[in-house]
């Protein structure tokens, strides 16, 4: 019996020993955040779970709810995948009309889209829809398409009415269609000569008939790419200002595509005919569809990986879609609340995060990270400190940081957060989140500040 209570006392001693340097390394780092006199104006919520037992372990003003930006998408990855499967595919269906005779489709082309954000994607640049149609028409023998191609259910998106406007011509503002082509973005090239003189728009990729560009953009003695883009989405006259680099023989700004379908379908048109493949644009008689192909997206854990490490708003706002086309935030918090997830505080006007409408509590999604810890593609998809460049700004004077820190990053204006899983110098896994919203300091004082609070939990 002796033995015993000797037992339990000594654990109940580890324990509480255990207990007390954990809370005094909390209120050091707490301390320290607190005391930056850069942070004095911003709003924090921070919360810590321990991925041993989910406990809680830390929780500063964490129920508040914040604006997350960019880490509001891993609501939507981590929910198309614990409920599609890793190796679900979008699958684009393609129907020809009026039967084939002598090598010919003697009606339409008629594409059933089904909201894949990949085709002729960058981040997949094996998934070119184009080059693999005409394979698929050679292989077929098809030398003439009698009537039109057509994508069916063509029409304009609903732009979320909490978007800025100077965000939706640019290209992350780039609408999620049914039908996606080139990440729903083109490409305007410029070069600059010396400061202060006008850059000189040299072409648009791809071709954009219809929209004529003002060029108001300067060149400038340092600083990247501050050009903007502004203009309603379907506007024919896009204004393009703000500054460029000095001395560039070639310079791309992005833009937003807000009708991929229409700019496909001119795209393929004058591929098909290089290729020696005749349209003639009749109207079919004969309208009954039969199958012709199938295109099969990349798996959903690939495109996963890229929403979260290149935070790809077209691609968040996909996976938002496939899982609740309509009332997304509702949709969501039933899913989470399943997870046992306290959806009270959550604010969603998006999938990417691009709303400044947005609020969710730390404390939320630091339960999330702990439920999906055992979830390996979503987990693959978080940025790592050491090998991606995102996180490069917490270890500039905070090394210990290294390959111990994995987070999604979000940044808006006056917005930085950061979520994901911080492995401890004992070997300890922590799911943390933390939003700083309104700070007034330079974003660099924010990153050394979230760099220090983080690398005081490394010894805990």
């Amino acid at each position: 019996m002796k033995q015993s209570l000797k037992f339990f006392g000594g654990l109940w001693m580890v324990l509480c020993l255990g207990a007390t340097a954990l809370y005094a390394q909390s209120g050091l780092a707490l301390e320290r955040l607190l005391a930056n006199a850069g942070l004095r104006n911003a709003v924090m919520g921070i919360a810590i779970r321990d991925c041993a037992d989910g406990k809680e372990v830390f929780n500063y003003q964490g129920q508040l709810a914040l604006h997350p930006a960019s880490v509001a998408k891993l609501l939507p990855s981590a929910w198309a995948l614990e409920k599609r499967g890793a190796d679900f595919c979008f699958k684009t269906r393609v129907f020809y009309s009026g039967g084939i005779r002598e090598h010919a489709i003697e009606g339409d082309v008629v594409i059933v889209p089904s909201g894949d954000p990949t085709p002729d994607s960058r981040y997949f640049p094996d998934s070119c829809f184009i080059r693999k149609f005409v394979s698929v028409l050679r292989e077929k023998g098809i030398h003439t398409i009698k009537g039109r191609i057509i994508v069916q259910g063509e029409s304009e998106e609903e732009i979320p009415g909490s978007w800025p406007w100077e965000d939706i011509s640019n290209y992350y503002g780039a609408l999620c269609h049914r039908f996606n082509y080139r990440d729903n973005t083109y490409c305007l090239n410029f070069t600059t000569g010396a400061a202060g003189t006008t850059a000189r728009l040299l072409s648009v990729e791809p071709a954009l008939p219809e929209i004529r560009f003002r060029n108001q953009v300067k060149a400038a003695a340092s600083g990247g790419d501050n050009a903007w883009i502004y203009g309603g989405p379907y506007s024919n006259v896009l204004y393009v200002k703000g500054t460029l680099p000095a001395h560039q023989a070639s310079f791309q700004v992005k833009g937003a595509m807000h009708q991929p379908e229409k700019y496909f379908i001119a795209e393929l048109t004058t591929y098909l005919k290089k290729e020696g493949i005749k349209i003639e644009q009749r109207i079919p008689r004969n309208t009954t569809l039969e199958e012709l192909w199938v295109y099969t997206s990349p798996l959903l854990e690939e495109i996963v990986f890229h929403t979260n490490k290149s935070s790809v708003n077209l691609f968040a706002e996909a996976l938002g879609q496939l899982m609740a086309p309509f009332q997304y935030e509702r949709a969501l918090k039933r899913w989470l609340s399943g997870q046992g997830i306290d959806t009270s505080g959550i604010l969603l006007k998006d999938a990417c995060g691009l709303s400044p409408q947005n609020a969710i509590p730390a404390e939320t999604i630091a339960h999330l990270l702990y439920t999906q810890r055992n979830n390996t593609a979503w987990v693959r998809s978080l940025p790592v400190a050491g090998t991606d460049r995102g996180l490069n700004v917490y270890l500039r004077h905070h090394p210990v940081l290294k390959n111990k820190l994995s987070a999604k990053t979000g940044s808006f204006s006056g917005v930085r957060c950061l979520a994901g899983y911080l492995t401890t110098s004992s070997g300890k896994r922590l799911a943390f989140a933390f939003f700083i919203n309104n700070y007034t300091c330079p974003a660099a004082v924010v990153y050394e500040a979230v760099g220090a609070f983080l690398s005081d939990w490394v010894s805990y």
